[in-house]
Formats: C-alpha cells, structure tokens, sequence
C-alpha cells in the first residue's frame, strides 16, 4: 500500500514538472513571437501566438498523456484495453452467478477430495519406469470405466480420455520426481475430484500418486481431550468429537489426503461405554480421553482405525 502510494505520488510530481515545463517553454515562445511580432508561414503575428499558445497547450497535453502511459500498467490497460477487459468482467460475473445458482440450488454430487473411485493400485518400491506407466494406464483406463458407469446415471457427464493420453501419462508419471518417490517405498494411485461436481457438471477427476509410507506407528498417541466430570456426561458424544480432533490432526499434521482423514474409525475403546459412563459421571474431577493408532496406519490402510481410552486426570 505504501509502496503504491509512493509510486503514484511520483507519477503525479513528474506529470506537473513537465506540464510546467512545457508551460513555461510555451509561454516563453509565445511571449518573443508577439514581441517581436514574428510570423508562421506567412500567417499574421497575432494569429501566430494564438498557434504556438495552442501547440503549447497539445503538446503538454500529448506529453502528460506519454508520461503516464510510461509510468503506469493500469493508465496503458486503461486506454488500450478497456474494451476487453469491461468484456472479460461481464463474462466473469455471469459466471459468477451461474456459480452461485448451482451452489443454491444444484445438486452435489461428489464433494471436492472425495474418493471418486473405491480401489487403489500399487506401485511397487522401485519399479522400472515402463512397468510402472504400463500399470498407471492400466488403473487409468479401469477408473475412467467405473467412474463413467457409476456417475453418469447420477447426473454427471460423461468423461472421454483427451487424444494423446498415453503422451501425458508419460510426461506426468514418468518423470525423474516420480522416479526418486518410488525408490524410497511403494506408491498408491487414487482417484479424487478435484472440485465439487454438481449435476450435469462434465465428469472430472484426478490422478494422486501418494507414498505408501507409514503414517502412525501401531500405539502411536494421535490426540487427546479433557472432559470434566458430570452426572450427564455421555462418552458416545465425547468420541465423536474426539474423532474430529482425529480427522483434523490426520489433514493438518500427518498429511493425509481428506478421504483418508475424515475416514477415523472406533476400533475399540478402554474401559467400554458403560463403564466410561460411571467414570464420568461420578462428578470428581476431569478425565482424559486419548486416542491410540490401533494399528500400524499407512495410505493404504484406508482411513485412521483408533483405539480410545479413557483415565482420570492426574
């Protein structure tokens, strides 16, 4: 803002020293033609300092002009753009509406990140460049099949692989990064949508390779809430909220994609309900409900299975 403001307050200073410049160069002609009672082309005196006051007065005018199309993007977009760009904010805010309409009244079909298509492929840790596009056009064509057989009935349209897929197969998965990803673990394709897709919206979607690497070791401490006690509190409630906590640690701070976070699940909880029940409702003190990774989670596991515990606050 106050680099802006600058800037343009310099524009400003340089467009008066040159208007007056011009001035005073104008004035100063003028004032020696009338003095000395010249003339232009043969043209009377006087109507020869009305020209030059006139050419004085269109020159700084075309040099004021030149000096903020010079100093100014926005001036040159103005004078020369202005047409399209008034064209391009119409057709934005058709846009715009037509956007809004569907977010109010359409139909969502898929959520932006949901899992478009329920089976994933592996990539084994270091496979060879050509085994590996082989298998991703492979999952490729497979997912493009089912999505076009699950979601078209549902109101999307349906999808039609561009010319030259294969080409872009191999310039997107078969580079060097991809590469070096998998010679440090196996990888998983899936397929997700990339924004929410909304009936008779063209059928979308992409392509994630993800490192199926360990995300949380079996036992791991993934998140935890206090809960004070109290002759109504109900655990059921406590879990769920304590499974958000889960889902938001799994997006924020393991990275899982939110399929994969928002999917926790209640493996098993230590004491059960009836007797986290008594505990809380005994009305002493606060106790803590911790959640556990209930098993060794990877990206291929599917989702967060937890163990929940709960103990009082020492």
């Amino acid at each position: 803002m106050i680099v802006e403001l600058v800037r343009g307050s310099g524009t400003v200073l340089l467009i008066m020293i040159v208007a007056g410049g011009i001035a005073y160069v104008g004035d100063r002609v003028g004032h020696q033609v009338g003095r000395r009672r010249l003339t232009l082309f043969g043209i009377r005196p006087r109507y020869t300092s009305t020209i030059v006051a006139i050419g004085t007065g269109m020159l700084i005018a075309f040099s004021v002009t030149m000096v903020a199309l010079l100093a100014s993007n926005q001036v040159r977009t103005a004078f020369f753009r202005l047409s399209s760009i008034n064209a391009q904010i119409l057709q934005l805010e058709s846009q715009r509406e037509a956007l809004e309409a569907k977010v109010n009244r359409g139909e969502l079909i898929i959520p932006v990140g949901a899992l478009m298509v329920p089976f994933f492929e592996k990539i084994s840790k270091g496979e060879p460049v050509d085994e590996r596009l082989a298998v991703i056009d492979k999952f490729y064509r497979e997912s493009v099949a089912y999505m076009n057989q699950t979601w078209t009935p549902r109101g999307l349209k349906r999808y039609v692989p561009p010319a030259g897929i294969k080409k872009k197969l191999t310039q997107e998965f078969g580079n060097p990064a991809i590469t070096n990803l998998s010679l440090n673990s196996d990888l998983l394709l899936i397929v997700t949508s990339p924004q929410n897709l909304y009936r008779d919206d063209q059928l979308t979607f992409d392509l994630n390779v993800v490192a199926d690497t360990l995300i949380v070791a079996k036992g791991g401490y993934i998140q935890s809430l206090v809960i004070p006690a109290k002759a109504h509190a109900t655990p059921a409630l406590a879990i769920n909220e304590l499974q958000q906590y889960v889902a938001s640690v799994a997006r924020s701070e393991l990275k899982l994609p939110p399929f994969l976070a928002d999917n926790v699940q209640v493996v098993q909880v230590y004491p059960g309900l009836p007797d986290m029940q008594k505990m809380l409702a005994s009305g002493k003190g606060s106790y803590v409900m911790t959640a556990y990774a209930a098993q060794d989670v990877y990206p291929h596991t599917g989702g967060v299975p937890i163990v929940v515990t709960l103990v009082q606050q020492k």
